[in-house]
C-alpha cells in the first residue's frame, strides 16, 4: 500500500525537540502528530533525557500515529540519551547525524535523591520495568534487544556509526533533507498495514513550539528552576535588608513563581525542597540576628544539599548539576557577606535621627539670631535658641535638643551655607 500524499508531493512535518523531555514537550509532540495536513513526521531530537512519564506519552503517540514517524538525532554534536533512547527506538525509521551519540538509558542515577536513596528491591524493580518496556518497543520495531537492555542496565552509549552497524538506527544523515532521500521507497508496517514511503517530491515543513510553550519548556529544566529559585531568594533577602516594595521584591517574587511552575512539571524530592527552605530561613535569621556567619554557612550547606536532592532521580534521570549549584552558592555567599556586613556597619554607626542623631549636627542660620531664630539642619528647618548673636548664613552646631527646639552655637570651623 502506498503512503498517502498530496498532488504536489508528500508533506513531512518536522518537530524539533531540544533539551529536557517534560510535559511541555509531550504535549507539543501530541499536537504535532495530530491532523491530516502531513504525510510523514520526523522528530529532530537532541536531549539529555527527562521525565519518564513524558517519554512514555511521546512513545505512545508515536506508535499509535497512523502515519510514519521517524527520529533524526541531530545536528552534529547532539545526543539521544536516557529517555531519548526510548523515543529513538520507537520510531518507524531513524537516523543520526555524524558526531552524535545514543545511549545511557539507566532510569535511576547514582546521585543524592536517586539510587542512593532507593532500596535495592525498588531499584531492581524500576530497572526491570524499563528493560521490559524498551525491549517490547525494540521487538516491535526490529531493533537489537540485547543492546537496548545494555543501554538501560549498563548505561552503555555509542556513536552514530556503531549505532548504524548494530541496527539501532537505519541511516546516517547530516540533515533532514538527506534523510528524506534515504527513506524514499522504504516500506514500514503501521497499524497492520504495509506503507511504502514516497519522498520523491517531499515538502518539508517545520512545526515549532509556540513562544509561550518554548518559554515554559526552557524554565522546566532543573538547572533553570534552581537558578530562578536562587534569584528569588536573593531578591527577597535584598528587600528584607532594605525594607520597602521595590526591585528586590518584584524580581524575587516573579522568579519564585516561575520556579514553582517549573517544579510542578518536574518530579520533586521533598527532602531536597525542605533543605532549600531551611537554607532560606537560616539566611533570614542571619539578617535579623547576625551570628557572624554561622547561620550563613548553615544556609549555604542546606542550599547545596537541597540542590543535589531537589529532583527525584527515580522518575527523572537528570537533576541540578554541580556546575550550577556551586557557582550559585559562591555568589549567594558573597551576597550574604555584603548584606550582613552592611547591617553590622549600620548598627555600629552613629544614629542620624532623634536626639542622639541631632547632637553635633551641623547647619546654618536662616536669619539673624539674638536668643532665638530658625536654622537649617539635616535638610529641615528648625526653631533654635542661642546664647550669642548669630548672623544669617553663619554655620552652627547643635548642642542640645528640647522637643522640637534646638540649642545651637556658632561653628567656628566652617561658615556659610
Amino acid at each position: 500500500m502506498m503512503m498517502a500524499s498530496s498532488a504536489s508531493g508528500a508533506v513531512c512535518r518536522v518537530l524539533t525537540v531540544e533539551g529536557v523531555i517534560n510535559p511541555v514537550i509531550a504535549e507539543y509532540i501530541q499536537d504535532g502528530l495530530t491532523g491530516n495536513d502531513f504525510d510523514i513526521a520526523v522528530i529532530a531530537l537532541n536531549t539529555p533525557g527527562g521525565l519518564m512519564e513524558s517519554m512514555q506519552d511521546i512513545v505512545k503517540e508515536m506508535m499509535n500515529c497512523p502515519k510514519p514517524v521517524g527520529v533524526w538525532v541531530g545536528p552534529s554534536g547532539a545526543r539521544s540519551a536516557s529517555a531519548g533512547v526510548f523515543i529513538t527506538v520507537a520510531a518507524d525509521f531513524s537516523a543520526m547525524a555524524p558526531a552524535t551519540n545514543i545511549g545511557a538509558a539507566h532510569p535511576v542515577q547514582l546521585a543524592p535523591g536517586g539510587e542512593g536513596k532507593t532500596s535495592p528491591d525498588m531499584t531492581k524493580k524500576i530497572v526491570n520495568d524499563a528493560v521490559a518496556y524498551i525491549q517490547g518497543i525494540a521487538k516491535e520495531r526490529g531493533r537489537p534487544l540485547q543492546w537496548v537492555k545494555d543501554a538501560v542496565v549498563e548505561s552503555v552509549s555509542i556513536d552514530a556509526e556503531l549505532a548504524r552497524e548494530k541496527g539501532i538506527i537505519d541511516f546516517i544523515a547530516p540533515d533532514i533533507t538527506t534523510l528524506m532521500d534515504k527513506i524514499n521507497g522504504k516500506e514500514i508496517k503501521k497499524g497492520g498495514k504495509t506503507l511504502k514511503i514516497d519522498t520523491s517530491a517531499v515538502i518539508i515543513k517545520y512545526k515549532n513550539l509556540s513562544a509561550a510553550k518554548n518559554f515554559l519548556h526552557m524554565i522546566a529544566n532543573p538547572n533553570i528552576a534552581f537558578i530562578l529559585m536562587m534569584i528569588g531568594v536573593w531578591g527577597l533577602i535584598h528587600e528584607a535588608s532594605s525594607p520597602g516594595i521595590g526591585f528586590g521584591a518584584a524580581i524575587g517574587s516573579i522568579s519564585l513563581l516561575l520556579a514553582f511552575f517549573a517544579m510542578r512539571v518536574m518530579p520533586i524530592n521533598m527532602v531536597g525542597l525542605l533543605f532549600i527552605i531551611l537554607g532560606f530561613v537560616l539566611f533570614f535569621l542571619e539578617i535579623f540576628t547576625p551570628a557572624f556567619g554561622v547561620l550563613t554557612a548553615g544556609g549555604l550547606a542546606s542550599f547545596i544539599f537541597g540542590g543535589m536532592m531537589l529532583i527525584d532521580k527515580t522518575k527523572m534521570n537528570i537533576g541540578v548539576s554541580l556546575s550550577t549549584i556551586l557557582p550559585t552558592a559562591v555568589f549567594l555567599f558573597l551576597f550574604m557577606t555584603f548584606i550582613v556586613r552592611s547591617i553590622i556597619k549600620s548598627q555600629k554607626s552613629k544614629a542620624s535621627t532623634g536626639e542622639e542623631g541631632m547632637l553635633g549636627a551641623r547647619g546654618a542660620a536662616l536669619e539673624d539670631m539674638d536668643g532665638s531664630g530658625t536654622v537649617f539642619v539635616h535638610g529641615e528647618i528648625w526653631t533654635a535658641r542661642c546664647d550669642e548673636k548669630i548672623k544669617k548664613g553663619e554655620a552652627v552646631v547643635v548642642k542640645a535638643m528640647d522637643g522640637i527646639v534646638l540649642t545651637v552655637v556658632k561653628n567656628k570651623e566652617r561658615q556659610g551655607l
